[in-house]
């Protein structure tokens, strides 16, 4: 019993000395296929060396940007190719990972005029446990750019994160400040810039959502006036809806404003406007994006014509669209605007036009407007025609527009009826 209980821990510490080796040779076999699968449309990554110890590796890893994102750094001047240089430790639950961009002479010429001092601007630590799972912290230094007679200046960017190995992951972002100026007066002032996403990439469509929210704006146009937005916030998200005969797409869009103030010092309030766009083909936005993608290296033969047929495709298929809400507090009143529009799903080998695609349009379309906002030409002929029509209603301080859609026809709250395309001439 004295021999099995000694025996057993002399056998853990020597399964803890070996361990490091052990992980050592999974931190190499984890690098290779993170290498391997990292590969995109706009980048590829090229193992170059990698040194494997006891306790510690050393690799560097080439990227080299293609497509648009090839096109963007050219155009401004920059290398297309970079190599980063990692630091891997060997723990006994995972492996750890300090990655900085090795500064060539034609990198640090460039990053001398933003990071002046700065040997390494751009650090990224990773950690990864043997499931795969990885947490990540990548940081930007703070920099001050100046060209010609412009200035852009910004604050240290964080991203922290966490991804396992499917690929499925979260983040969160922040910079505190970014500030733009020129010599003409022309300035932009952002305060706290802050978001989070999660989800996963799938078929070139992100699944999950994601979140941005700025404390402040302010933009000066050099002449004395000035727009300020403050606690904006844009929420999207994109959900993954599977049945038994098939699978579709929802997406949701929010953009939130507390407050704007123009030039004038006039104040407008709680600014939302919500879109969503449900039951959307999961197999036609695949091919949409996909086509997109695609397209950042210039459009292939025949992809014309494959991108008009995934849109005929998705149009066919049928979808939902919804504003709603969409509200704004003006000094005269509350504006809002409330639209749904269904386009039912059509016959897949009939010939698709317009005339189809109105024939199988409805919905229903409520707005309310501040009477004073209306009272002056050409709205006020506006108001007249579409209330002589049965559209509009009118109490002591607002206005209320309300028609049903119903294919070709367009419904009001009286029951009289009008060809779509003669309320759509009302309205312009």
């Amino acid at each position: 019993m004295f021999l099995g209980k000694y025996g057993a821990i002399a056998g853990g510490l020597a399964v803890v000395a070996c361990w490091p080796f052990a992980t050592g040779q999974i931190a190499h076999s984890m690098y290779e296929r993170e290498v391997d699968q990292r590969t995109t449309a706009d980048f590829t990554l090229e193992e170059q060396s990698y040194e494997r110890g006891y306790l510690s590796s050393q690799a560097v890893t080439r990227v080299q940007f293609k497509g648009e994102s090839k096109a963007l750094l050219e155009q401004s001047g920059l290398p297309v190719a970079y190599e980063i240089t990692s630091e891997i430790s060997h723990g006994v639950l995972g492996v750890s990972s300090s990655n900085t961009l090795v500064m060539t002479p034609e990198l640090q010429q460039i990053t001398q005029k933003v990071w002046p001092g700065n040997p390494t601007p751009v650090r990224l630590d990773l950690d990864t446990l043997l499931t795969g799972a990885s947490d990540y912290h990548l940081t930007v230094a703070p920099f001050s750019l100046s060209e010609s007679n412009s200035n852009l200046t910004a604050s240290e960017l964080s991203v922290k994160g966490e991804i396992d190995r499917k690929g499925r992951g979260k983040a969160t972002f922040s910079l505190p400040a970014l500030a733009f100026y020129d010599d003409n007066g022309q300035q932009l002032k952002v305060d706290t810039i802050t978001g989070s996403g999660q989800g996963y990439l799938q078929e070139g469509l992100w699944i999950g959502n994601q979140s941005l929210s700025i404390e402040q704006a302010q933009l000066d146009n050099g002449n004395g006036q000035s727009v300020q937005l403050a606690q904006v916030a844009l929420e999207i998200g994109n959900e993954l809806v599977e049945s038994a005969s098939a699978r579709s797409l929802n997406n949701t869009n929010q953009l939130t404003v507390g407050e704007i103030t123009l030039p004038d010092q006039t104040r407008w309030r709680n600014l939302v406007v919500a879109l969503d766009a449900n039951h959307l083909d999961y197999t036609a936005m695949s091919q949409i994006a996909l086509l997109s993608s695609q397209w950042q290296e210039g459009p292939a033969p025949g992809s014309a014509s494959a991108m008009e047929q995934a849109v005929v495709d998705l149009l066919q298929s049928g979808l939902s669209v919804n504003l709603s809400p969409a509200s704004l507090t003006l000094p005269e009143g509350d504006v809002s605007v409330d639209m749904r529009l269904e386009l039912s799903g059509g016959d897949a080998t009939g010939e698709f036009g317009l005339n189809q695609l109105v024939s199988q349009l409805s919905g229903n379309l409520d707005v309310a407007v501040p009477n004073v906002l209306l009272s002056r030409s050409p709205w006020r002929e506006k108001v007249s025609n579409l209330s002589s029509a049965g559209f509009v209603t009118q109490s002591e301080k607002t206005t209320t527009l309300t028609a049903r859609i119903e294919g070709n026809q367009v419904v009001g709250s009286s029951g009289n009826t009008v060809p779509l395309m003669q309320f759509v001439m009302y309205l312009l």
